[in-house]
C-alpha cells in the first residue's frame, strides 16, 4: 500500500475526525478511501450518462438520415396528443 501525505482545509478534516470519532470508519485512511472510492463510481456512472446520451443522439441521427421523422407544427399539441396516449394506455393496463 502506498503511503500519501494529504492535506485537507479544515472543514474537511473536522468531517474526517468526526466519522473516525463516531465509529463509522476505523481511521482517517478508511475515510479518504471510502470518499476516493465514491468519487470513482461517480465518474464512472458520468462517463456512463455521456455514452448514453452519444448513443441517443447517433440514434436520433441515423433516424433523421433514413427519414424516420414527424414534421411537429405545433409542440403544445404535439404534447397533448402524447400525454392523452399515455393516458389512453394506463387506462387499458
Amino acid at each position: 500500500m502506498t503511503t500519501r501525505s494529504v492535506i485537507l482545509p479544515e472543514p474537511l478534516k473536522a468531517f474526517v475526525e468526526a466519522e473516525v470519532a463516531s465509529g463509522a470508519y476505523p481511521d482517517a485512511d478508511a475515510v479518504l478511501a471510502a470518499a476516493v472510492e465514491l468519487l470513482q463510481r461517480e465518474q464512472r456512472r458520468e462517463a456512463a450518462k455521456v455514452e448514453r446520451f452519444k448513443a441517443l443522439i447517433q440514434e436520433g441521427l441515423d433516424d433523421l438520415e433514413a427519414g424516420r421523422v414527424e414534421i411537429v407544427e405545433d409542440r403544445g399539441a404535439w404534447f397533448d396528443q402524447i400525454e392523452a396516449e399515455l393516458d389512453e394506455a394506463s387506462r387499458a393496463a
